[in-house]
């Protein structure tokens, strides 16, 4: 807040009419004729305070403030008091019903009518007894910001509309699907780079509004280029269009969503869990769309659609996401590697790298147990016993409790009895017996939907704990780079676990050992979140290293 201006001679009642947080207490005629001491703005519980110089001067402690604070929360006075300010020019401190105010040595951190309040958060204790700082919405530009993550989010989410073109390009093409499915493998690949490698120096050059813009151009025209394929009757435009150009294009625009899911109303968790919920809401809320779009002209008509849609989305994006105030780079930049750091900072990355390959470990091994089972959502079913209906509706049941456990879990990660690193380590736990009854009840119905439903909870649950996490522990500025890093995990885990799942399928002819694999697989990720130490937050690591909060420091 910026320093306090003198003001005239005003009136000495409380101008009710100010904003409801503040009250202003303008100078009493006595003040005036002094002309030296500023219009004071006093914090409102109910009405006005009265505010009064201590006779004596003397400084009142910590317990006879909190004290007197108490007493007037208990003797409120009515709204529609006015009370007269009052001045006595011999003493050093302010006196409210609440309490003693600031000294005048504090006038600068004072906020003004023409200066703007600190944003409000909520401070809080985690498990281990670290502070945490829920930021609240600052100012109303940062509602843009946040909805318009999601819009990002929910528009490039429709790269998991693949399996909708599936069967018509096979039968266009005359390829096999396994050809295909490469394709989406090359798209999974293609969107880890771009999260781990690609976006991390992105966000540091360019602000947000604009990068936004670009990824959504970038995947129209991938979309464009895809649709080729069925003119060329070749699968290289897929390769290109949708694995290399759409896989990029998610995969930077995921990674700035979730950057930019901090300007919220809600804690860090919550916020997380909304905004990668909106991914999944993309397949779900479009793929109506592509089914009629298939229906009315073709593939390759639905593609080009899809295309020319992502396209028109750039220039509101831009225009959403400007407004939302985010005019600077949010990432910083990489840390030079000769640059020469304090003994604390050496500390400070010692204690992080093990921090990151435990959760590296952790994410890898939950969402592995989870795609083996969510990638065959509808299969599983079937092969338990339900009819062509039931087992179709399991893909609802994996979206459904995918975004509830993103929701949930994010809530949990802000609760002071909880924590993120907490929920990483009792969700596995969830899905875990689940699981194992599913392997044991080859045939029960039951059982496997409530499998799909435990595991996709799980996967959600870790989708949003583990960047709440690392933010804690890295900050915002290094967030992108580090949680890049972990998120190869993902990656990995997206390739290996729906074709080791089809492997032991094919080996037996059901999902028994695939779903006793995935409950091994779980408690391996509860064990591996055991493992993660309690650590310093990134507020507290400032603290310690001394580091300004626009400093690089490269989270490894």
């Amino acid at each position: 807040a910026g320093r306090t201006r003198r003001s005239p001679a005003a009136s000495s009642s409380c101008d009710l009419s100010r904003a409801k947080k503040w009250a202003v207490v303008p100078k009493s005629s006595r003040v005036a004729a002094a002309g030296h001491l500023p219009r004071w703005r006093v914090r409102v519980v109910s009405g006005c305070y009265d505010a009064r110089r201590v006779a004596d001067g003397t400084k009142v402690n910590a317990a006879e403030r909190q004290a007197w604070k108490g007493a007037a929360h208990r003797e409120r006075r009515p709204s529609d008091i006015k009370t007269r300010a009052k001045y006595n020019p011999n003493t050093s401190y302010y006196e409210t019903e609440d309490g003693p105010g600031r000294r005048e040595a504090d006038v600068d951190t004072i906020p003004t009518s023409d200066s703007k309040p600190e944003p409000e958060t909520e401070e809080t204790e985690t498990q281990s007894g670290l502070r945490r700082f829920v930021p609240k919405f600052e100012n109303k530009k940062e509602p843009f910001a946040f909805f318009g993550a999601i819009l990002l989010n929910v528009l490039l989410g429709t790269v998991y509309c693949w399996s909708c073109y599936l069967i018509p390009l096979e039968q266009v093409l005359q390829v096999g699907r396994g050809v295909l499915s490469w394709v989406f493998s090359a798209t999974t690949v293609a969107f880890t780079i771009a999260v781990a490698k690609i976006g991390p120096g992105v966000y540091s050059r360019a602000k947000p509004a604009t990068i936004a813009a670009v990824a959504a151009t970038v995947a129209g025209l991938g979309m464009l280029c895809a649709s080729q394929a069925t003119q060329l009757v070749s699968v290289a435009p897929l390769f290109v269009g949708y694995g290399l150009l759409f896989g990029s294009a998610a995969g930077v625009g995921y990674g700035l969503s979730v950057q930019i899911s901090t300007a919220s109303a809600f804690g860090d968790g919550v916020s997380v869990g909304l905004v990668t919920s909106a991914r999944a809401a993309g397949a779900f809320l479009f793929a109506p769309v592509v089914r009629h779009l298939l229906d009315v002209g073709g593939v390759g008509y639905a593609m080009r659609c899809m295309g020319f849609l992502l396209l028109s989305s750039a220039v509101p994006l831009f225009l959403m996401l400007n407004a939302g105030g985010l005019d600077t780079p949010m990432a910083d930049p990489r840390r030079d590697k000769n640059e020469e750091i304090s003994p604390e900072q050496q500390a400070r990355d010692a204690t992080l790298r093990p921090a990151m390959a435990v959760l590296w470990a952790t994410l890898g091994l939950g969402v592995s147990s989870g795609l083996m089972v969510i990638s065959h959502a509808a299969a599983l079913l079937f092969s338990h016993g339900a009819s062509i209906g039931v087992a179709t509706a399991g893909v609802s049941i994996v979206s459904a409790c995918t975004t509830l456990g993103r929701v949930a879990g994010g809530w949990a990660c802000d609760r002071t009895w909880c924590g993120p690193a907490r929920v990483l380590r009792l969700a596995p736990l969830i899905a875990a017996p689940a699981l194992a009854w599913a392997s044991a009840s080859g045939t029960s119905v039951l059982a496997a939907q409530c499998a799909l439903a435990a595991a996709s909870l799980t996967y959600g649950a870790m989708g949003s704990a583990v960047p709440t996490e690392v933010r804690r522990r890295v900050g915002p500025g290094n967030f992108a780079r580090a949680y890049g890093k972990v998120y190869t995990a993902w990656g990995l885990a997206g390739l290996a676990a729906p074709s080791a799942a089809g492997l032991l399928y094919d080996y037996q002819g059901n999902y028994v050992a695939a779903l006793a694999a995935a409950t091994g697989l779980c408690l391996a990720s509860a064990a591996a979140a055991a493992a993660l130490k309690p650590g310093r937050s990134h507020e507290e690591w400032e603290e310690v290293v001394g580091i300004a909060a626009g400093s690089p420091v490269n989270a490894k």
